[in-house]
């Protein structure tokens, strides 16, 4: 039989075991850590891939916000395709991770590092308490060099693969003069964005007039909505003034391929116009008509038939007056209600409805925002009911946190009544209710330290 003595001892024997588990964990901090995608010699023009990490113990209980970046000499753009959630233990501590991309694309040589923005979050310290976190982008240096161009020719770009492809609207060789030949010309570049397809050398022979039209830019993108390649559309219509035969030029385009270091090129094929004489109209000339008489000059008539006009333009000039300013309130009006919070109530009851957890988090995240109850943890904690905290709780560990890998976030229909009832008590207690508000936006360019 065990004595008082012997079970206290049991006892701290117990604690302090626990104390040394926990003891990494309370004392673990959020991190971030950058690293280059893109692998071999970088090159000017060249897409560059950078995987940033931010990583916390436990779990988030809001995303990270990416922010902006300014790197001098290069262009600088997040990548739209789906975050990575990751989940790695790090000195005996676990941690949760969400990965973004951002893709560099330096204008010239030279050596490049990223700057020192903030990421801010939310995330469980003290499981289930909200903490506000933040972490620096690590100083990831890198560099690039120029990029060689064939013998006699400047560089188009950089890229895994080029290709063009080009459309007619009617056959070149069944023209006449007078007519217009629409030519519509597609470039294709893997591991390159639309927007940095250089613009095709378009030109027209003596005698044809060309006329250009705004390019299209659109991105070919995987499943989960990473960019693929970059497609560019350029349209160019050629009137033909007079008979003959005349040749468009090719239109070529050259490009370097970082992974065999060689230089390239892809084109369009050269059209042949053939283009004869317009169809000649003689209609017979008739004879003219004899001159009617003219009959005495009504002063009268002319008197009524203006005074007429004016009347009906007056009623014209005020009807559309009365039109134009009920249609811009009700623009106005609708402008109001689509931007309010009732409207963005209404997009997290259909996200919920929907099921797709996604829409959830990102219509709940637009909500609480325009609301101004951000953090929305520590809301719900004042209103919601404690069945609904642990709903909600649920969702963030499925969605950003340690949950086993066959677990999935509750379901937003289960959520959305104890949510839909703590906002109505938040409407009823009205200003006295109000929560601290956190700043919508991050700053577009962030301060460096």
């Amino acid at each position: 039989m065990m004595t008082p003595a012997s079970r206290l001892c049991q006892l701290v024997a117990a604690l302090f075991c626990w104390i040394a588990a926990a003891g990494p964990a309370l004392s673990a901090d959020p991190l971030a850590r950058a690293a280059l995608q893109s692998e071999g010699t970088l090159y000017a023009g060249q897409q560059i891939l950078i995987d940033v990490d931010v990583l916390v113990p436990n779990y988030f209980l809001q995303p990270p916000q990416f922010p902006a970046i300014d790197m001098p000499g290069a262009i600088v753009a997040l990548d739209d395709g789906r975050a990575l959630n990751l989940n790695e233990t790090i000195d005996g501590t676990a941690y949760s991770g969400i990965r973004r991309t951002y893709i560099v694309t330096a204008q010239s040589p030279g050596d490049f590092s990223l700057p020192p923005a903030v990421i801010t979050f939310g995330y469980a310290a003290v499981p289930p308490q909200a903490t506000r976190g933040e972490v620096t982008l690590p100083p990831l240096r890198f560099t690039v060099r120029e990029a060689p161009a064939s013998a006699g020719e400047r560089l188009g770009v950089v890229a895994a693969k080029v290709s063009i492809s080009q459309e007619l609207d009617r056959d070149p060789a069944a023209l006449r003069a007078g007519d217009t030949l629409v030519r519509t010309i597609a470039v294709r570049a893997v591991g390159l964005r639309a927007m940095m397809i250089p613009e095709p050398d378009f030109s027209a022979p003596e005698g044809v007039r060309l006329y250009r039209q705004d390019p299209a830019l659109s991105e070919e993108t995987d499943r989960n909505g990473q960019s693929i390649a970059g497609i560019r559309k350029d349209v160019a219509s050629y009137l033909f003034r007079e008979p003959g035969t005349y040749v468009l030029p090719a239109v070529a385009l050259s490009w370097f391929d970082p992974a065999s270091a060689a230089t390239q090129s892809a084109s369009a094929p050269a059209v042949s116009v053939t283009v004869a004489a317009a169809a000649s109209h003689s209609p017979a000339i008739a004879p003219p008509a004899p001159e009617p008489q003219r009959p005495p000059f009504d002063w009268l008539r002319l008197a009524a038939i203006g005074g007429g006009v004016l009347l009906i333009a007056l009623v014209l000039w005020a009807a559309a007056n009365g039109v134009s300013r009920l249609e811009a309130w009700w623009q106005e009006r609708r402008s109001k209600e689509r931007q309010s919070e009732p409207a963005f109530f209404r997009q997290v009851e259909q996200a919920c409805g929907s099921g797709s957890d996604e829409a959830i988090a990102r219509a709940l995240d637009a909500w609480s925002r325009k609301a101004g109850v951000m953090p929305l943890e520590f809301w719900l904690g004042r209103f919601a009911d404690a069945e609904t905290q642990q709903v909600y709780r649920a969702r963030q560990r499925a969605l950003y946190g340690l949950a086993e890998a066959s677990s999935r976030p509750v379901r937003g229909d289960l959520f959305l009544p104890g949510l839909k009832k703590a906002r109505k008590i938040w409407l009823t207690q009205g200003e006295k209710a109000s929560v601290r508000r956190e700043p919508a936006l991050l700053p577009l360019n962030p301060t460096m330290p």
